[in-house]
């Protein structure tokens, strides 16, 4: 037990930062980093109730969730900030089913989780910072509608084939994207299988089909209400999701074709967008190998053609969600840099390549307490 002069001197220390006026409080809090932020609410009262009045940039720096094997103790996930070195968060108490779930796709500090019980499938959206959950239609409700009687579209003389049974939405095959919007809870998840997309906005309570004719889908990413997809051969189809259906934005969309620097089995080609809403083309080259190299195309506009990126500036491109983000004066996290988790799930693949160097390096020493890892931008 602390003794009465303990207790007085402790007092006296508060009563003093509580006593400071607002606007100095206020002052204070706006130059503090997310993390440190919410700690300052936690020194007295007079500290929290100043920041709900303070105005606080949101924070931009992508965390990595990392997912321990041993998620049944305490039903928790672990965050990690690029910025603060040695410091790992843990958010518990998350339920029963994320312990069986697998995330597969992040929007802000929003996770969309892919939980398999027997047998049947099943998607929701959660929040491992409020513990917030939002539920979302059945996957059977799409059944009459397309997978398991819509005919798959297929490239040259192949026919189309039915597809009999939905194939697992968490494996490297296919894709799926989430937007939510944080305070509304507006939502919009797509997600794909084989060349079909489906979709679901707050209100549903069913998956609807993606009704446009779609050849060789590749890569996929979602910025607010915008679907960004880029097609096998190959260009870029934009389509807002703002109105009860999606509408085209690109008519026709702009082409692209490029011949590979050098031809090799273990190509991928991803789609991202920069904070300005402009699309890049990502080519990874040997991505099972240890010399993986990357190339970022951008749209010349003038000329109609994609032009190589020679440098991403103060930018660095997130792969897993899909689009950069400033990393200006962010500690932690590198310019004209690339962020990569691998191909599929896991945490083997981790890493950064730098654009400048031409160098790939580790982004964390050892995860083999992981099973799986995502970049995210909590709201924090």
């Amino acid at each position: 037990m602390r003794s009465p002069k303990l207790r007085k001197r402790e007092e006296a220390a508060t009563a003093k930062w509580s006593n400071l006026c607002l606007d100095v409080i206020q002052m204070v809090l706006e130059k503090l980093s997310a993390t440190d932020f919410n700690r300052a609410k936690a020194v007295c009262s007079g500290w929290l109730s100043a920041s709900r009045q303070s105005v606080r940039k949101q924070n931009q720096t992508p965390w990595l969730i990392l997912f321990p094997y041993e998620r049944s103790y305490g039903y928790s996930c672990r965050m990690l900030n690029p910025g603060e070195k040695g410091l790992v968060y843990r958010s518990r108490n998350l339920g029963v089913e994320f312990t069986q779930s697998r995330c597969i796709a992040t929007c802000g500090s929003w996770l969309l989780m892919y939980l398999v019980r027997g047998g049947r499938p099943k998607l929701y959206i959660l929040n491992p910072l409020s513990r917030d959950r939002i539920n979302l239609p059945p996957l059977e409700s799409c059944k009459s509608d397309n997978i398991f009687s819509a005919k798959r579209f297929c490239i040259g003389d192949q026919q189309p084939r039915r597809e009999s049974a939905l194939t697992d939405l968490s494996s490297e095959w296919e894709k799926s994207v989430l937007w939510v919007e944080e305070r509304s809870k507006n939502y919009l998840v797509v997600w794909s299988h084989g060349d079909c997309l489906f979709f679901s906005k707050k209100g549903d309570n069913v998956w609807r089909m993606f009704h446009v004719r779609i050849i060789g889908l590749t890569d996929f990413v979602c910025k607010g209400l915008m679907l960004y997809m880029y097609i096998r051969l190959s260009f870029i189809e934009i389509y807002d999701f703002s109105g009860d259906s999606p509408v085209a934005l690109t008519h026709p969309p702009y082409p692209f074709y490029r011949r590979p620097r050098f031809l090799s089995p273990f190509i991928i080609n991803r789609i991202a967008v920069t904070t300005s809403g402009e699309a890049l083309l990502v080519t990874i080259y040997n991505i099972h190998k240890t010399s993986r190299t990357f190339y970022v195309y951008k749209m010349n506009h003038a000329t109609n053609k994609w032009d190589e990126m020679a440098s991403l500036g103060d930018q660095a491109l997130i792969v897993d969600l899909g689009i950069t983000v400033s990393a200006k004066d962010v500690q932690g996290f590198k310019s004209n840099s690339i962020y990569f988790s691998g191909v599929g799930f896991g945490t083997d693949h981790i890493f950064i390549y730098s654009l400048a160097t031409r160098k790939v390096e580790p982004f964390m020493a050892s995860t083999n307490k992981f099973f799986d890892a995502r970049w995210f931008i909590p709201n924090v």
